[in-house]
């Protein structure tokens, strides 16, 4: 049976109960803090206050600023089964549309990304400017009335941070991606100027687990020593060097220096941003709900988690990468380079996709001890926290 649909003991536990146990586990100080209640990740009734509360409100990354640098170049993606598209405006800016036609709904892009002088229906051929206005509507001039300039695509928020795009379903969104994230960006993000990393892979894969096991397993570095035994387990940070940032609403963050000062996982030489350990310290971070960076002196990788069930979802990654250490990458060495890049990030998500979907399959018994945090799960704990507020 299809885990996607697989009902289980927490199944319909009522949503009441389901925001009664988080706001207790929240409550907690982090030395007493346990887990995420189990039923989270199993009740209906929370999954479906999930994607109004949280999916249908919140600012949700769906790619990289550079991927779409011209006029006319545009990403889609799907946030909790809402087609979405941003697409670059010749004055350069981003503008974001639901992706779907103005008369009957219809999927109007159904690539991942590519470029268009216009948008047109492929069901009746509505046609619309990169604006989202409509510039054609075959033989609606029959219909007493009508009038183009009445029917345009559904415009939503985008914002950018940190050559990030954000998109949010919010009609009257309640809060800045740049003011939110203003204190993460200021004391520790800020020096590695992220937005100047260029993309270099951009890739999705769905995995049988809730949502929320992935953000738990991303947001503590306590498994990696044993688990990423073939990836950044080799950076050798030991877990006693993890530092965990301070309490937020709508992030957290871990971090620690690695022992080699060169050679992966270290700044290049040419980099004058980075000063002191930050040349070789990596950034673990989580802008809530569902954005997942690992950032280091060398490259970044992030993660974009969105639920397509109770017990699956889909992730969008990514890798950018400075322009100084592209610039030591010679053309013919380039494919090479990248496919070692990607297998090694392929690697690093097999080895936690055992782990993911084992914590969703493990939190579906019917009788668990209470469980309890390590102290580098803090950021556990902020996400608890985060899940609580939102929900309450």
């Amino acid at each position: 049976m299809n885990s996607n649909i697989y009902l289980n003991y927490h199944s319909n536990t009522s949503l009441d109960s389901v925001v009664k146990k988080l706001n207790i586990s929240a409550q907690k100080p982090f030395e007493m803090a346990t887990p995420i209640p189990a039923a989270a990740n199993h009740s209906i009734e929370f999954y479906n206050h999930e994607l109004v509360n949280i999916f249908n409100q919140e600012w949700v990354c769906i790619g990289r600023d550079d991927e779409i640098p011209s006029t006319g170049d545009y990403l889609t993606h799907e946030i909790a089964g809402t087609p979405v598209m941003v697409v670059r405006q010749s004055n350069k800016k981003i503008a974001g549309f639901i992706n779907a036609c103005a008369h009957r709904f219809t999927c109007l892009v159904p690539k991942l990304s590519g470029n268009a002088f216009v948008f047109t229906c492929p069901n009746h051929a509505w046609t619309y400017d990169l604006d989202g206005t409509l510039r054609h509507a075959p033989f609606m001039d029959m219909k007493p009335g009508f009038n183009l300039d009445q029917y345009r695509l559904q415009a939503l928020h985008t914002e950018i941070w940190e050559g990030f795009i954000y998109i949010t379903l919010s009609k009257n969104p309640q809060k800045k991606i740049a003011s939110s994230l203003n204190s993460l960006h200021k004391n520790i993000v800020g020096q590695y100027d992220m937005g100047s990393y260029q993309t270099v892979i951009r890739e999705c894969m769905t995995w049988d687990a809730n949502w929320k096991n992935l953000i738990e397993n991303f947001t503590e570095s306590y498994h990696v020593p044993i688990a990423h035994q073939k990836t950044f387990a080799n950076h050798k940070k030991p877990i006693e060097d993890y530092i965990c940032g301070e309490n937020n609403d709508h992030y957290c963050y871990h971090y620690a220096p690695q022992e080699s000062e060169t050679g992966p996982g270290a700044a290049h030489p040419e980099n004058t941003k980075l000063k002191g350990k930050w040349r070789r310290t990596m950034v673990d971070f989580c802008v809530f709900p569902n954005h997942l960076v690992t950032l280091m002196p060398d490259y970044l990788w992030y993660v974009s988690v969105m639920p397509s069930g109770i017990g699956q979802f889909k992730a969008t990654w990514g890798v950018a990468v400075p322009s100084e250490i592209l610039a030591d990458i010679s053309a013919e060495d380039y494919d090479g380079w990248l496919s070692q890049m990607a297998s090694y990030i392929n690697t690093a998500n097999d080895e936690d996709r055992a782990l993911v979907e084992g914590l969703y399959r493990g939190s579906a018994s019917y009788k668990l001890p209470q469980g309890t945090l390590h102290p580098i799960e803090r950021n556990l704990w902020q996400f608890i926290r985060y899940l609580s507020q939102i929900s309450s």
